[in-house]
């Protein structure tokens, strides 16, 4: 029997995607951004990210059973009532001339059938059918997908039973960009994280709108949309929010950069409402679903200190919050919906836990032959003695950008496209902040052997994705004080040996020589950049930035031993 190949595309207005499953399970997945080096890939289809998981499979589109879209255009147009410029947009999202290269639709074939997924439903195969549990409740929260900002659903193995829908007037979404966009800190890359790590320097004391009326989140202090077409609503609630902003919240006045700790309270005090509208949200879905087991996606899902509430309400025994949140995620979601819907529903065994290293990889000679190329010196070394000196480097207060294996999909870097420092000096905070062009108030985050996770942390879950904040024991923040936040907290990755082995023998070096089992982990890349994805972008952007050393397969670059 012939393979059953399904690809899933993710064909918005930003964070375009593919997803490429055999037999249901995923084989490869890119984001549009690491090929195009547009940040976010604005405007673009997924034509890259497409191309490369066909050739990592070796496969022709006309091998594939179905293409898969994230996104109900049907339902977006009939819930927008578009103008005629709108129209124009959105007609374009599902042409084969803008989603699939000319060459491969040039060649006489058919194409295969293209189906159309509900976004909140993409997001929930996403998370559910890739966290290795075979039922959960599952909750969908992202800025809107057609007609809905909120979904809460039931699941199992085959398919999710709609609990409730929320609209786009009552966007959690919607609601975290306006307050970011309040403080500056929201640009074209629609950075929305910033305010996270902002609210740990204020206290949660100012007025905002959201509010929590009989466990149902709503923005009781904000006039009714009722009536107003779809396709107007969200613009005119991010003016009605943004006034309330500027009348009721200190400083008054909208989008002052240089001033960004006057915005420290207003920040605090929004991240408090998503986090209580959050709980209610699970509150209300254990309520109706009586499940133990938890499935999060959708943009509000890369909120770590939100994650952190929910793992402490104790609400759900098991929480797993798929990394690929936010709309590239939708790719694989639309694909897993599809492959189940072939199957005729009918899979008896849950998918393995998500893989999070399923992007491109380069050989050895490839990397070797690109450093050459570009004129640099290099040492050629085993992984155990890579390992040793990077950890070594580190040690000695060294930044080492790290390029290994299989690239990590989702917005955080997890060892494989890393710049990684030593934990244990503030300064090293600085440095990367600094390399990276980051405000020097933001946080970075460690990578920790799993092992050693509790004798560190407390009241989180370990998690392999950095999507759980958790809270540094009060005797060891002295220990790791470049990766321990003003508040107290922390966003670890846990790293097990089974999983990326490579980057766990680093972890164990390091510790045997500083006692630290951790290093701290940001992504490699530079301002206004997304994560590097080849080894040109690799070289391009260790030599455009201050990191001491490059360690690119089996290959380590030094700075200093360049001309």
């Amino acid at each position: 029997m012939s393979a059953r190949w399904v690809l899933g595309l993710n064909i918005g207005l930003h964070d375009a995607s593919a997803a490429l499953l055999k037999d249901g399970a995923i084989v490869a997945m890119g984001e549009q951004e690491r090929f195009s080096r547009n940040k976010r890939a604005n405007g673009e289809a997924p034509l890259d990210a497409l191309n490369y998981c066909l050739a990592y499979a070796g496969i022709a589109l006309k091998q594939l059973a179905a293409i898969a879209v994230g996104t109900d255009v049907d339902a977006l147009i009939k819930w927008t009532e578009p103008t005629a410029e709108e129209m124009r947009q959105l007609s374009t999202l599902t042409d084969p001339r803008r989603i699939l290269p000319s060459s491969l639709i040039s060649n006489g074939h058919a194409l295969p059938p293209v189906i159309q997924v509900r976004h909140h439903l993409a997001h929930a195969a996403s998370a559910l059918w890739a966290s290795g549990m075979d039922s959960a409740a599952v909750l969908v929260i992202d800025n809107r997908g057609e007609d809905a900002s909120t979904t809460l659903f039931s699941g199992d193995l085959n398919q999710f039973v709609e609990i409730e829908r929320y609209p786009v007037a009552d966007s959690l979404g919607l609601y975290y960009r306006a307050a970011a966009q309040y403080t500056g800190l929201c640009g074209h890359a629609r950075e929305v994280g910033k305010l996270m790590g902002l609210a740990a320097y204020g206290r949660p004391v100012l007025p905002v709108p959201l509010q929590v009326v009989n466990d149902r989140p709503c923005f009781c202090r904000l006039p009714q949309t009722n009536g107003v077409r779809g396709g107007e609503i969200a613009p005119l609630r991010t003016k009605q929010l943004t006034d309330f902003f500027v009348q009721n919240c200190f400083p008054y006045v909208g989008g002052l950069k240089e001033e960004i700790m006057s915005y420290a309270n207003f920040a605090a005090s929004v991240q408090l409402s998503v986090e209580e509208a959050v709980l209610a949200l699970c509150r209300r879905l254990k309520q109706h679903t009586g499940q133990r087991r938890l499935a999060l996606a959708g943009g509000v899902a890369l909120n770590c200190t939100a994650n952190r509430v929910i793992c402490q309400s104790g609400l759900f025994d098991e929480v797993f919050i798929q990394p690929v949140a936010h709309d590239a995620g939708v790719a694989l979601g639309a694909a897993l919906e599809v492959d189940c819907r072939l199957t005729g529903r009918n899979r008896d065994t849950a998918n393995p836990i998500f893989d999070q290293y399923c992007g491109p990889e380069f050989s050895q000679e490839a990397i070797e032959e690109c450093l050459r190329q570009n004129k640099l010196s290099f040492e050629h070394l085993g992984e155990e003695a890579l390992a040793e000196k990077v950890a070594a480097s580190i040690a000695q207060g060294e930044i080492v950008a790290w390029f290994q294996g299989r690239a990590e999909v989702g917005p955080r870097a997890l060892g494989a496209r890393s710049l990684l420092g030593d934990p244990r000096s503030r300064a090293t905070l600085v440095r990367l902040n600094k390399m990276k062009s980051r405000e020097m108030w933001r946080p970075l985050a460690p990578s920790v052997l799993a092992e050693s996770y509790s004798t560190y942390f407390e009241d989180g879950r370990p998690s392999r994705y950095m999507i759980i904040a958790s809270m540094v024991k009060l005797e060891q923040r002295y220990r790791i004080p470049a990766v321990t936040h003003v508040d107290g907290t922390v966003r670890p990755q846990v790293v097990e040996r089974e999983v990326n082995p490579r980057f766990w023998k680093l972890l164990k070096a390091f510790e045997r020589k500083t006692g630290i089992p951790m290093v701290v982990n940001t992504s490699f890349n530079i301002e206004a950049e997304p994560i590097v994805n080849s080894p040109q972008d690799a070289v391009r952007s260790f030599l455009a930035s201050s990191a001491d050393c490059l360690a690119i397969g089996d290959a380590l670059v030094f700075a200093k031993q360049q001309k």
